[in-house]
């Protein structure tokens, strides 16, 4: 019977390399899966301001020149996007009563984005006319009525009319008659001043502007975009993390400027609410909801 060889010298010494070569392969592999998910945890962040693109920061932060919160930006596009979508990259919305389809959460990914409280500084002015007892009403924004204070002082600049008196400005002081609203859905509200005591009071049906002190006015604004207007009022898609579903919201709104509109009532600070695309949301929301 034949005796199995012994190897020689010459085979150890390979299967030795061809060992080595396995336990250096194995190790590049870890040490890239490493370097990546280090890469992926250190990728730098750039947040920038949704009104004023001139104004970034690596960090969270507020506008210095609006005092709108800093929105993170994708570096795939330079759009600003949901902060909870891209903490994340494997997070995806779940879309309970939505179609569920990559091109739905896509879209609502982009779409989607926090009410913010904004500080908007200036002088106000607004129109006004001279009531036959004497007090002063102003059509003031509703935002611009819920900033005043119980006594708020403000000026009345008589307009250019024969009955005025030239150069007749009256020092003024808020009336303790609430602001009056027409109707719900409008964003404008009457707002009654009367004159300091000792200043002339200006005669009824004398028109001008109520001209209100510099001073910043915080509100919370959305993009104007995001508002629907119904028959029955203004409303908003907020969408609900959670659940993964949109729900239809009423608001009350004040002005809208460069593209925002300030919100009174029925949304809080940093909700999320579907800034872009609405009607497609709000008409497939109702498509769902349909028996």
């Amino acid at each position: 019977m034949q005796r199995a060889t012994r190897p020689t010298d010459g085979s150890a010494a390979v299967v030795l390399v061809r060992m080595i070569l396995v336990v250096l392969a194995a190790a590049a592999v870890a040490m890239a899966v490493v370097a990546s998910r280090r890469g992926a945890v250190t990728a730098p962040r750039r947040y920038a301001c949704p009104m004023h693109s001139e104004v970034t920061a690596a960090e969270p932060g507020d506008c210095p020149i609006c005092g709108m919160a800093l929105e993170e930006v994708g570096a795939g596009n330079g759009a600003a996007m949901l902060h909870e979508a891209t903490t994340n990259g494997a997070q995806a919305i779940a879309l309970a009563s939505l179609r569920e389809s990559a091109e739905a959460t896509n879209l609502l990914r982009f779409s989607v984005a926090q009410a913010r409280r904004n500080a908007l500084p200036g002088e106000v002015y607004a129109p006004a006319m001279v009531q036959a007892d004497g007090t002063i009403v102003a059509q003031l924004y509703r935002d611009e009525a819920a900033s005043l204070a119980p006594d708020e002082a403000a000026e009345l600049m008589p307009a250019a009319t024969p009955n005025a008196p030239p150069n007749a400005i009256v020092k003024l002081r808020r009336d303790a008659a609430p602001p009056v609203v027409a109707d719900p859905s409008d964003a404008i509200a009457r707002v009654s001043f009367r004159p300091e005591p000792g200043a002339a009071a200006p005669p009824p049906g004398l028109i001008g502007w109520v001209k209100l002190a510099y001073k910043i006015r915080a509100m919370l604004v959305v993009k104007s975009a995001a508002i629907i207007n119904a028959r029955d009022g203004r409303y908003v898609l907020v969408f609900s993390s959670k659940m993964g579903q949109l729900t239809r919201r009423r608001v009350e709104i004040g002005k809208e400027y460069s593209g925002m509109t300030a919100i009174v009532s029925g949304l809080r600070d940093k909700e999320l609410v579907v800034m872009a695309n609405t009607s497609a949301f709000d008409a497939e929301r109702r498509l769902q909801a349909a028996p």
